[in-house]
């Protein structure tokens, strides 16, 4: 590739400028395909699966206690009722 390059730069061709002008070309669409990949995945699939991770943790970790203070409510008030106390003082 070197030889290729001098050769076109001693001949003065444009060719060497082209070269150039497409390699610049060639490296600013890769570099572009690559970020917009990896913001792609990093920002948009990485962070929104981390923080829906954390969205239904603190979802579900709230309803569950919210479920168990419920149901522990209904079974203490259904064992443990006035009428139970009723019963064992008579």
């Amino acid at each position: 590739i070197l030889i290729f390059l001098e050769q076109l730069y001693y001949l003065r061709s444009d060719l060497f400028i082209y070269l150039f002008i497409y390699l610049f070309i060639y490296l600013f669409i890769y570099l572009f395909i690559y970020l917009f990949i990896y913001l792609f995945i990093y920002l948009f699939i990485y962070l929104f699966i981390y923080y829906l991770c954390i969205y239904l943790f603190i979802y579900l970790f709230i309803h569950l206690f919210i479920y168990l203070f419920t149901h522990l409510f209904i079974f203490l008030h259904h064992h443990f009722s006035l009428s139970f106390f009723i019963h064992l003082f008579i």
